[in-house]
């Protein structure tokens, strides 16, 4: 008996022994992770062995290895937007299926000096992937935004390589006031935050630490969120405007992995800009010199009208105009493992100009390493670096976005005026209605001449943070983090004189141009083109640091939980740049300095020597904290509270609060909710709250003086001093009131989400300017910005979303936003009850009770149609024998207008007047639609504007003459032979002024961008050795599917401006 117990005993032994020598063996598993609707693999996939710090991820294809301390470790599965899956490593190949997780309320995002999920977030939160813009073939960040999210709009200066882009949320304004240039403008542009850190701490620096932001690449990105509303004050004094936090992409552990991607494309105008043909232009001024009765040397002869019929219809834009090119290249490398990781992005971006030498060069480099120190504390440390080079050809005068010193002529100038005949170039006279161009001029000439406009500029960016989460304290984080941004910025312009030929004219008004010099007693066969005859060298240096720590701590116990964070934050910016000038060549063809005159009688204003140095100083120091309290998940409360004190402001003005409370409620988890089957979540939000702005020109309390060079003493220059703005000792923190009311939505098995706020924004203490005219000439300096401005705007912004998969192989989703806005100006200077043209006070607009929208181009003249008969005309004079308009008498092809002043003559005093209740469009909307069928995917972005009124624009307006030509349609004007024509008569006084008869609908519709792509199957290039081998082809600006200005692309602001651009490209992406 005892021996049959012992034998039982020792087998029992064994096993035990044989389990314990199975729990301690290590093992190792391989597998694949999917997705069970798609079928396709899953790619970053963290795959962590359970309470350890031993984890992997899964590459391109989805598979991954780990070592597991035994069989029956536990292994996790995480991916953001799917569920956490946990699975045994039971067996050494796993296959893993991860459902998407569709309620976004559980997603994490971010939200100023940390992260939360979705649902504790109560405010206006909108987060965009990178993924989603990263194959668009843009110049910037900025410009891939376009219709994305509700409530943002993207601003594009011109067509133009190199031109600017900047965002605006929930259409923010710094009202109608004109303020003296950086001493006092206010941004409307949102608060940059990169990893933490502030982009674009002070207005002034707008142009240099914003580059930052516009020099990102797509492939370095991993989300953007925007905060709209309230939630914006844990930037305290500068959320007044919205804040966008980027997240820069992270390693993830696991093998290496590396990404290229790269494309190639031709640019092209979106709309053809068409001015009249020779003979339409000739013809429409001949009809205006007959009206007139003009000599007839003033005319052009049937003969020379017969010969423009045969000319070619080619303008100096169609000469010189070419096909841009443009090119994308982005390389990332990423991996590490359970204690490290890294991340390192580059990118190249070139593009070639459609005329001239016009080109655009950018390279960035960003490198991070995240590292486990020791457990619970972590460290993580980014470098970013971009370079900036601009180079163009143009007039001196061209170095604006627009270009429109060299766009300008190149429309305008009548095509009967050659750009060379044989090898002579004509010299032209007057094709800008503006300057410069007022004096002889060719393009060729100046192409050749040895012009150039060069800047540079380089950025280096630091980011450095330490986070410890102590074990002994579960929920407690403290953080401290510190980034330094500086950028150098170098300019130089050179501007060269250069030769045309002074030839004979013909025709019977001299207009035509002959191939011959001219001949006459003392006249020089060449007129020499002075083009400014100027060098100027330009250097800027800004930067900015930022520091700030935080100490959180959140717990959850049984149905409650919370967190609470506070903070201290302290930032400095500075900038400096000075400018040299020396004008008049003494040697030819060299571009330096010692090669221009020291003449001090050349000495002017646009001719010192040394401009004086400019210097910018502004420091801020913060204390924040936020606290939230949910309550079954179901219930929650958030206050934020942000003390701000600004330098920009006296001592003891220096320090605002900026507080915010939001509630929410998710009624979809309530007992009465639980019948309503087809809303899988709802929740409620609402926040209330005051921010701040002090991004204006910095210490605008103290005086400034500008340097002049004072005055002549024989060939001496005295230097001397004029104050630049007058100090304003009060100025304080502009605020705004903002109140946000909004709920999220999942219905239909989470297939349809949908996101609705409803908002007011009150701004107070708003940053005004007095008008200078309120001041005798004697005042001797601008006058001083002060807190006077309010302004109250409202609206209503929507996205609606839709994925759904139709079967194995076809995929279908959607995205639209639609947003309503409105504002209404409630005071501002200089007139405490009058609004106008800013010392036109008879405009007669009650602030704060006149509803009508303003802006400058609502303002104008009533119209009432063309008189196209003379019974037309004799009615108005039988009512008014001295009826004017606009000091003229009545006559057929004449513009008549409302007599808003009843005193029987149209005058701008008098008649000139707000034209429309409200000129902004009625819905803004964008919608993205994406299609895939196995490999084959398709995405297309698509812009629609409804309702309020678009205006042709002043280019537009401006009637042809001798030496300006205009748009084709001036064509079908009014003359005794066409009475029925569209646009009244050559001579008509106000026809050109703005006026209703200018303005049209201004609905509009295109297709911003659209992206076709084919993956190669992974069975083929798993062969060549590439796990994800993509090809695209890609367009921007393709289609204007409702343009209400025909003559022009809706995007650009004026016909005289650089084209917007359509850009065909044809793209690879490939994955190691």
């Amino acid at each position: 008996m005892n021996c049959i117990l012992f034998r039982r005993l020792l087998m029992v032994l064994f096993v035990m022994c044989g389990y314990i020598t199975a729990l301690a063996q290590e093992v190792t598993v391989t597998g694949k992770v999917t997705d069970p609707e798609s079928k396709l693999p899953l790619e970053g996939v963290t795959v962590r062995v359970k309470n350890t710090q031993t984890a992997t991820s899964t590459n391109a294809a989805g598979e991954f290895t780990i070592k597991a301390p035994s069989s029956t470790s536990i292994l996790v599965f995480t991916l953001v937007s799917y569920t956490t899956l946990e699975a045994k490593a039971s067996s050494s190949s796993l296959a893993i299926s991860l459902n998407k997780f569709e309620n976004k309320l559980e997603d994490v995002v971010v939200v100023g000096y940390g992260t939360k999920k979705r649902v504790q977030a109560q405010g206006a939160v909108a987060t965009l992937k990178a993924a989603e813009i990263e194959d668009i073939p843009v110049a910037n960040l900025p410009s891939a935004l376009v219709n994305r999210v509700p409530g943002v709009s993207v601003n594009f200066s011109s067509g133009k390589p190199g031109s600017t882009t900047t965002l605006n949320i929930r259409n923010s304004s710094v009202g109608p006031a004109s303020f003296p240039g950086n001493a006092g403008g206010v941004t409307t542009q949102p608060l940059i935050v990169i990893d933490g850190i502030i982009s674009n701490p002070a207005q002034w620096a707008q142009s240099t630490n914003a580059d930052f932001f516009e020099n990102l690449d797509a492939s370095q990105v991993e989300d953007i969120t925007f905060l709209k509303d309230a939630s914006a004050a844990i930037y305290g004094a500068a959320g007044a405007k919205g804040v966008v936090l980027i997240t820069t992409k992270r390693g993830k552990a696991g093998k290496p992995k590396i990404s290229y991607s790269g494309y190639y494309g031709v640019s092209t105008p979106t709309t053809d800009p068409e001015t009249m043909t020779a003979y339409e232009h000739a013809k429409f001024l001949n009809d205006g010199f007959e009206l007139t009765g003009a000599a007839f040397n003033q005319r052009f002869s049937q003969a020379d009208l017969d010969s423009l019929k045969g000319l070619k219809d080619e303008s100096w834009f169609d000469y010189f105009w070419k096909n841009g090119k443009v090119q994308r290249h982005t390389l990332t490398v990423s991996g590490g493992t359970d204690k490290i990781t890294f991340f390192a992005g580059g990118s190249y971006y070139n593009e070639k100009g459609n005329y001239g030498k016009i080109e655009v060069n950018k390279y960035s480099l960003r490198f991070g390493v995240n590292a486990k120190i020791i457990e619970g504390l972590t460290a993580d440390i980014s470098f970013a670096t971009d370079y900036n080079k601009e180079y163009s050809n143009n007039h001196s005068n061209a170095g604006t976005d627009n270009d429109d010193a060299t766009i300008r002529p190149l429309y305008f100038t009548p095509k009967w005026v050659p750009v060379i005949l044989g090898d002579k170039l004509a010299g032209f006279q007057g094709a800008n209605n503006s300057s410069p161009q007022n004096t002889n001029w060719n393009f060729l000439g100046l192409q050749n001449s040895g012009t150039y406009r060069d800047s540079r500029s380089q950025g280096l960016a630091v980011n450095a943070s330490l986070e410890w989460r102590p074990k002994v304290v579960k929920g407690l984080a403290a953080r401290v983090q510190f980034g330094q941004n500086n950028r150098n910025a170098l300019a130089k312009g050179y501007f060269a004189s250069y030769n045309v030929a002074n030839l004979q004219r013909r025709g019977q008004n001299s207009l035509f141009y002959s191939d011959q010099l001219v001949t006459t007693t003392g006249a020089s066969p060449t007129v020499r083109i002075a083009n400014n005859d100027q060098i100027q060298e330009g250097t800027t240096v800004s930067n900015n640091y930022q520091f700030f720590t935080t100490l959180s701590y959140g717990r959850k116990f049984g149905e409650h939980e919370f967190d609470v964070m506070a903070g201290f934050d302290q930032s400095e910016s500075e900038s400096r740049n000075v400018l040299l000038n020396k004008v008049t060549q003494i040697v030819a063809g060299v571009d330096e300095f010692w090669a221009f005159s020291n003449d001090p009688t050349a000495l002017g204003s646009i001719n010192e020597v040394v401009r004086p140095t400019q210097a910018f100083i502004t420091a801020k120091r913060s204390y924040i904290t936020r606290a939230n309290y949910s309550f079954r998940n179901r219930y929650f409360f958030e206050f934020i509270g942000r003390a701000d004190a600004s330098v920009n402001f006296l001592p003891e003005d220096r320090w605002g609060f900026f507080p915010t409370v939001g509630l929410g409620w998710k009624i979809s988890d309530e007992d009465f909710f639980s019948n309503i089957n087809f809303v899988n979540s709802l929740k409620i939000r609402a926040t209330y709250g005051v921010v701040g702005e002090d991004r204006l020109g910095a210490r605008l309390w103290e005086s400034r003086y500008s340097q002049t060079t004072g005055i002549l003493f024989g060939n001496t220059a005295t230097s001397g001093l004029d104050p630049s703005i007058y100090p304003n000792p009060l100025i304080t923190w502009e605020k705004a009131r903002n109140f946000n009311v909004g709920f999220d939505a999942a219905v239909y098995k989470n297939k349809i989400t949908i996101t609705a706020d409803f908002y007011q924004r009150y701004t107070y203490d708003g940053y005004d300017s007095y008008s200078a005219s309120a001041f005798p000439p004697t005042f001797g300096t601008t006058p001083p910005v002060v807190n006077y401005l309010k302004q109250l705007s409202w609206g209503a912004e929507f996205a609606i979303g839709y994925r759904t998969r139709f079967s194995k192989d076809w995929g279908f989703n959607v995205d639209a936003n639609f947003a309503f806005t409105n504002s209404q100006l409630m005071q501002q200077y200089y007139n405490e009850t009058l609004l106008g043209q800013f010392g036109n006070d008879q405009l007669g607009i009650t602030v704060g009770r006149d509803p009508r929208t303003y802006n400058s181009n609502n303002i104008g003249y009533i119209t009432k149609g063309i008189l196209r008969t003379q019974a037309e005309v004799d009615a108005i004079l039988a009512k008014n024998p001295n009826y004017l308009i606009g000091g003229v008498k009545p006559q057929v092809g004449f513009m008549d207008f409302e007599d808003i002043n009843g005193d029987g003559q149209i005058t701008e005093a008098g008649d000139a007047t707000l034209m429309f209740d409200k000129t902004s469009p009625v819905v803004a909307a964008g919608f993205t639609l994406g299609a895939s069928y196995k490999t084959f995917r398709l995405s297309m972005n698509i812009n629609l504007s409804i309702g309020g009124k678009r205006f042709y624009d002043s280019d537009a307006r401006t009637a042809p003459t001798t030496v300006r030509n205009a748009p084709s349609f001036w064509a079908d004007h009014w003359s005794p032979e066409n009475p029925n024509g569209k646009f009244p008569r050559a001579d008509a006084p106000l026809a050109t002024a703005n006026s209703t008869f200018w303005a049209v609908n201004g609905t509009q519709s295109r297709i911003n961008n659209m992206v076709l792509s084919y993956q190669l199957p992974k069975n083929i290039s798993a062969k060549i050795r590439i796990p994800d081998l993509r090809f695209m082809i890609t367009g921007t600006n393709l289609w204007n599917i409702v343009n209400p200005l025909k003559y022009k692309d809706p995007y650009t602001s004026n016909f005289g401006f650089y084209p917007t651009l359509r850009t065909i490209s044809f793209g690879v992406n490939a994955s190691l």
